[in-house]
């Protein structure tokens, strides 16, 4: 995986949910918080959200735009901002959205958690484990798991190995089937040379319905591993048909 970016994919990979629950989920209000429903913002911040899931970035960010315009004081206007200048590569006005929705609704978890990723990203580790952990620290949080995620892989990236394990542990603990921990601890496990382990990771991994090149790739060196070799081959190709362009593919 390439951590330089893997923390905030994950932050923002609930994007509809997250943007649902914001201003809510947490169950703070602070005064100078524009309650959901009750701000100018939120169908510009609605439109954007249907533009983003659509791959319309252009247009998403002109409709995030509006909503900031339109109710400089909607959090969720500058978060839905933040996510598309992430999603364009502009991380520096990333930053000051993500920024200034915490600014805004400072309890809210969704955006401690997906400020705290960023920071962690720009390699400020500290700063983005704390606004994480503010995040996990909120009982009512139903995007602990992902957060948990968030927090191991701020971890890795400041060289703490165990507590990147640990903290995939729990996202397990919270969600059995979380498809990226799964992965991540599989990783670990063939690392570790211990195969069976992996393997039983990677099976648990195929239920949840997820495919990606990285997780074919590791699930066909684990049965070449374990002396599996046509099961193997057939992971293999299923790498190479699903996705020829992949990198993975160069290292069969």
């Amino acid at each position: 995986m390439n951590h330089r970016r893997s923390a905030l994919i994950v932050a923002l990979g609930s994007l509809t949910l997250a943007l649902s629950l914001a201003g809510c989920a947490s169950g703070f209000k602070k005064s100078n918080e524009v309650p959901e429903g009750e701000s100018p913002a939120d169908l510009y911040v609605d439109l954007a959200t249907e533009y983003i899931q659509r791959g319309q970035l252009d247009t998403a960010l002109g409709r995030a735009k509006q909503a900031v315009a339109a109710d400089p004081r909607s959090a969720r206007a500058h978060y839905i901002l933040a996510i598309v200048y992430e999603r364009l590569g502009d991380r520096e006005r990333a930053q000051q959205g993500f920024a200034g929705a915490v600014k805004r609704a400072p309890r809210n978890p969704d955006y401690r958690n997906a400020w705290g990723a960023m920071l962690c990203a720009e390699g400020r580790h500290d700063a983005g484990l704390h606004e994480i952990q503010a995040a996990l620290a909120d009982p009512l949080y139903q995007g602990r798991e992902v957060a948990l995620m968030n927090a191991g892989d701020c971890s890795l990236r400041a060289g703490r190995r165990g507590d990147f394990e640990r903290y995939l542990q729990q996202a397990l603990e919270l969600n059995p089937n979380f498809a990226p921990a799964l992965l991540e601890l599989a990783k670990l496990a063939y690392q570790r040379g211990d195969y069976q382990s992996a393997r039983s990771l990677m099976t648990r991994y195929s239920r949840t319905g997820t495919t990606t090149p990285e997780a074919l790739l590791l699930a066909a060196r684990i049965e070449r591993q374990l002396g599996n070799l046509k099961l193997a081959r057939t992971l293999e190709n299923a790498l190479r048909n699903r996705y020829p362009q992949s990198p993975e593919v160069i290292e069969l």
